[in-house]
Order: C-alpha cells, then structure tokens, then sequence
C-alpha cells in the first residue's frame, strides 16, 4: 500500500489513536499524536494533516476536546464505570469458560483508553477466581435465542456432574422442549421451556445444556402453557420463583422479624403485601411453593411460614432431619 492509499487511512490512524491514547486527564498534541503514528502504523505525517484530519473527525460527530494545547477524546460509547460493572459481572461469573471470560475482559478493557486498565487493579484477578473450564454457554445463547425467535422446538442434552467434576448426560435421550425465554437469576443463565408431556413449565441452566439443535417442529404456542395464558409472560414468571424452580405458585403468608423485612423485599420484591404487628411483620406473597421452601430455610432464624399449613409442615420435617444431624434430635 503506498502514497494516497496510505494517507486515506490517516483519519482512521488518528481515531483509534485517541480511543487508545487520550482522555480528559491524558490529552495528546499534535507532535504526540505525530510520534505515535510511526510508532503504532510505521507513518509519517505533518501537524496539518493531523489538524485536519482532527477536524474532520469532529465534523462526522466524534467529540473530540482540545485542552492546554492537546487534544483527547470526550465521549466514548461506555463510561469508566459502566466498564467496570460489565468487567466484575464476567469475573464473578464462574459459569463462563475461563478463555472466553478472559476475552471478554480484554474486549471490554479495550472499550476505553490504555489508563482505564491501570485504574482495575483493586478488582481480584480472573486467574484466581474459579471458572469453568468448558461448556457451550455461548453457543446456547445464539442457539436457544435464534430458535426462540424462530418459533422452533430444540433437542438438547442435559448434563450433571460427576465425581470426577465433569459434566454428564442425564438421559441417553436428547431433551425436546418447546422453547419460549432465556431467563438469568441468581447469577446463572436459565432457558425457560416447556416439554410436550407436561403442561407445566421447567427450566434448564444453559450452561449444562449440549447438543443443542435447532427442530424444524413448530413450537407449541405460548398460549397453550397454563402459565401463560392471559398473557402472562417472563416477568411475571421470574417473580413468582425466588430461585428457578418448576411448578405451579402458590399463596404464601409468613411472620418475618424486623430485621427479616429487608431480606424479604430482597429477595420477594416490592409486590408483596406487608402488615406490622406487634414487634413483627406479616408478609403475603404468590410464589413457588418449593423456591419458598428453601427460601425460609435460608432466612429462617429471621422467618416463619404460617400458610400454607402442608409447606409449613415440610419445612418442620426438614427442620426436624437437620436438628437430628447436628444436635442429636436434642
């Protein structure tokens, strides 16, 4: 590539060097800018082509600042902080591949100037945090979300893990559902489905989905689910489930301690229905009656059931099982 075609690139060689070099606290001048040209692309320019290359950039939108003699660039599609939240979600995700995690992380640094990386080390590093070695999240994610949009079934393998900490079939069968949301809770990525057997809904984590594949079946209509009949959809769905368990929801009253009451509306949402007493709330709520479950388990120094009897009476079994183990039944 010579002469002309080489100065067209120019405007493109000032651009990415700005996106990398600059920002409000680090401006550049033309000689800077100049100098990095050679370094970053092997070519040579004068101050007037950098100022109207500068120019130019301005007049296509870029906001580009100039300060103290030096130019930066002032706007960016994510701000620092944004970056960061992005950045701390895939590290704290263990369930994404540790190759693709550490992609991500390096796309996402690269979204800003070479300082931001500098303004990341109070953020524990990737190499120490566990992640998964392998699996098709990715792939699921395209998959799953294309035969979603498609109105297609999917076949898939479910897997578990093993003693040996990898992931096996459940069934020598493929699983075919009909597929209606991708949902994510608790930090894990749920495919929201419905098995023709049943006419109920289920869930299955994407991470321990295999095989997927793309049916040419139609997908059974949305409307044939119970659940989302009237037209019910994910959201009413991800509130009625604390974690992502199947079944259907029921009505829930429960006496929750002051200092339960932040963890219920946490956790429940601010949709449920609370009344003070006497040095204690009671709280009404729709829910899924096994997430419930082990939701009170969970809170359950802060939490009682009182309704449904027959859930209460689970819970007091469990509760009785566990004190046997720790304490001997005393």
């Amino acid at each position: 590539m010579e002469g002309k075609q080489v100065k067209k690139l120019y405007i493109l060689y000032i651009l990415k060097i700005l996106e990398k070099y600059s920002d409000c606290n680090h401006r550049l001048t033309q000689q800077d800018i100049i100098k990095l040209m050679e370094k970053e692309y092997g070519v040579s320019c004068e101050r007037k082509t950098v100022s109207r290359n500068i120019s130019d950039l301005a007049d296509a939108g870029y906001e580009i600042e100039r300060r103290d003699g030096g130019y930066y660039l002032d706007s960016r599609p994510f701000e620092d902080s944004e970056l960061r939240l992005l950045i701390d979600s895939v590290i704290a995700s263990r369930h994404i591949p540790a190759r693709q995690a550490a992609d991500l992380v390096d796309k996402l640094m690269g979204q800003s100037s070479v300082y931001f990386k500098n303004s990341l080390k109070h953020i524990y590093s990737l190499d120490k945090m566990e992640h998964e070695e392998s699996n098709d999240l990715f792939w699921n994610l395209e998959c799953i979300g294309e035969a979603i949009d498609r109105n297609r079934k999917i076949a898939f393998y479910y897997n578990k893990y093993g003693e040996d900490k990898k992931l096996h079939h459940t069934t020598e069968k493929e699983h075919v559902v009909n597929p209606y949301y991708i949902a994510i809770a608790n930090g894990r990525y749920y495919l929201v489905a419905n098995n023709d057997r049943y006419r109920d809904i289920t869930h299955f984590r994407l991470e321990k989905i295999s095989g997927a594949r793309i049916l040419k079946e139609a997908r059974k209509p949305k409307e044939e689910i119970e659940e989302f009949k009237g037209g019910e959809g994910l959201s009413k769905h991800m509130v009625e489930r604390v974690y992502m368990f199947s079944g259907s929801p029921c009505r829930v009253v429960m006496k929750v301690s002051p200092e339960g009451i932040n963890d219920a509306i946490d956790w429940l949402g601010r949709d449920i229905r609370i009344e003070k007493k006497d040095g204690y709330f009671t709280v009404e709520t729709v829910t899924n009656k096994n997430a419930i479950k082990y939701w009170a388990m969970q809170f359950g120094e802060r939490t009682e059931i009182l309704e449904p009897e027959e859930l209460r009476k689970e819970i007091g079994i469990m509760t009785a099982h566990m004190n046997e183990k720790y304490n001997g039944g005393k």
